[in-house]
């Protein structure tokens, strides 16, 4: 089976489960999905550390997203975020006192708490944002940002492949992902800003056109650089997909490479669109 083949056998079994829990009522499923991607996403981000040597107590990093993205749920206030951070830190202090025995162990403290660290700030924290759009905003309205925001994504992903396919000559980034090219970047941009105007005239008339056409651009320019600074950490590890969970796209740290970045983005227009 070719990758493309690949690539759509996934999209069809994933993206109905995805866009079924956008316009469920309850924001209970989306929210769960959400969850199980971030965990199986740090842990590849934790599997790329250790292969230049961190060594990292997964446990904390697991429990701290967990209530990350819980408080995100319940829309807990801001103070509470900050103490899960400071408490997944004296955790980390703790566990490298215990378990540190010798000048190796001394050596890998720095590295490995900073992966820790980064994983529920990059992981946790950046994913917990669509959770939080998915719960403070009217159903309705929560499902169309959502809604356009995964779709304008994607748009982007796939216009980037063919184009790139086609007439892909001039790399954007060699020294860090040699697939892609300029003429890939710029049809990606195409793709998102089309399916940005799509969905103003398709299922979201409330969004003003020229919302549409300024987040299609902004998305997109933010999940390119997402994308390559996902490559770069890869890159660094010496992996060339962080996993294989997902045949055609490698795995959930690939996927969610253009969206973590973009999170924030929906979240903040979300309250200004309020």
């Amino acid at each position: 089976m070719s990758n493309l083949q690949q690539r759509i056998l996934a999209g069809l079994i994933a993206l109905p489960l995805l866009f079924g829990s956008l316009w469920s009522p309850e924001a209970y499923s989306f929210s769960g999905i959400v969850l199980l991607a971030s965990l199986l996403g740090v842990t590849e981000l934790m599997a790329l550390a250790e292969k230049v040597g961190a060594t990292i107590p997964r446990l904390p990093v697991y429990v701290g997203i967990m209530l990350i993205q819980g408080l995100f749920f319940f829309r807990t206030s801001p103070e509470w975020f900050i103490g899960v951070t400071v408490a997944m830190f004296t955790v980390l202090m703790i566990w490298a006192v215990l378990a540190s025995k010798n000048q190796a162990d001394f050596q890998k403290v720095l590295l490995s708490h900073g992966a820790a660290l980064f994983g529920l700030i990059y992981v946790g924290y950046l994913a917990g944002f669509l959770i939080g759009i998915r719960v403070m905003t009217p159903p309705h309205r929560a499902s169309q940002l959502l809604t356009l925001f995964f779709s304008v994504i994607m748009a982007g992903d796939t216009a980037a492949y063919f184009t790139g396919k086609a007439i892909g000559k001039h790399k954007l980034a060699p020294a860090i992902s040699p697939g892609k090219t300029i003429e890939g970047g710029v049809g990606s941009v195409c793709g998102s800003v089309g399916f940005a105007v799509l969905a103003h005239y398709w299922f979201f008339p409330e969004l003003p056109l020229l919302h549409a056409v300024i987040l299609g651009i902004v998305m997109n320019v933010v999940g390119q650089i997402g994308d390559l600074y996902e490559s770069l950490l890869k890159r660094g590890s010496g992996t060339k997909d962080a996993a294989a969970l997902i045949p055609g796209h490698g795995g959930l740290l690939d996927r969610l490479d253009s969206l973590l970045f973009n999170a924030p983005l929906l979240y903040y227009y979300a309250i200004f669109f309020k």
